[in-house]
């Protein structure tokens, strides 16, 4: 597949979910008396062991995944880069002491540390993005931090001092242009990876709050069901595995 494909099927997800969520925005109502319906004209993904609508659910749940995933990169970015920066222009014991912390965090699985401050913040969507930012900032650090270490040394950037520029000045003019496409190729996959953390994190009970939707506590609610209603666990995983494909090739070229 070309990314064109990938990109394609991205932003249609995304859209999905967006008209899905305007055109039945009836993700919270309970109807008892409609519950664990196969999909149907009326609910074309079914509804689930409350009687909820699933089209609504399943297309809240993506808008939600991917506001915290992107928030959560965004400030990953932030910290880590804005870390690397000062520590590689400074260096010395500046940059030897982001080096130790560093290993020290990337010395505790990633999942592990977003189970532990997921649930030390108890979940909700706040306590979500804390516990993804916290275990996403390191890999955004040591990668610029590589980045920035490598063009100090070239002949533009020492020229560019030489002749009277501030380093900062400096850095983002000549730098960061340099360097944005492996941050790019980062951005998209700690965007995928935060998905599926967040998902893993809500289908754990740690996540996302109910009565409030995400794909993980959907695909939760339905692993109880799956024998007799396994589109409730199916639609969503499928969304999920999708989204997290397409944003992975984003900018595979074959």
């Amino acid at each position: 597949m070309k990314r064109g494909i990938y990109r394609f099927l991205f932003f249609s997800i995304l859209a999905f979910c967006v008209v899905g969520f305007l055109l039945k925005p009836d993700y919270y109502s309970v109807d008892l008396s409609s519950r664990l319906f196969s999909p149907s004209f009326s609910h074309p993904f079914g509804t689930d062991y409350l009687g909820r609508d699933l089209l609504s659910r399943v297309c809240l749940g993506g808008l939600i995944s991917f506001s915290i995933s992107f928030i959560a990169v965004l400030i990953s970015l932030v910290v880590g880069f804005t870390v690397a920066f000062f520590a590689s222009v400074k260096g010395g014991f500046i940059d030897k002491m982001l080096v130790s912390l560093i290993d020290i965090f990337q010395s505790f699985p990633g999942m592990l540390l977003a189970i532990v401050f997921a649930a030390f913040f108890k979940g909700g969507i706040w306590g979500v993005i804390i516990a993804l930012s916290v275990s996403g900032w390191v890999g955004f650090a040591r990668l610029s931090r590589g980045l920035i270490v490598s063009k100090l040394n070239e002949d533009y950037f020492i020229y560019s001092i030489a002749s009277g520029e501030r380093v900062l000045k400096a850095v983002i003019k000549h730098i960061i242009p340099n360097i944005k496409t492996p941050l790019l190729v980062q951005i998209l996959l700690s965007f995928a990876g935060a998905i599926i953390v967040e998902a893993s994190l809500s289908f754990l009970g740690i996540g996302i709050k109910p009565p409030l939707p995400s794909w993980g506590n959907i695909i939760a609610d339905g692993k109880e069901f799956i024998l007799v209603a396994p589109y409730i666990s199916v639609i969503p995983g499928v969304f999920l595995t999708l989204s997290v494909l397409c944003i992975k090739n984003f900018l595979k070229i074959d």
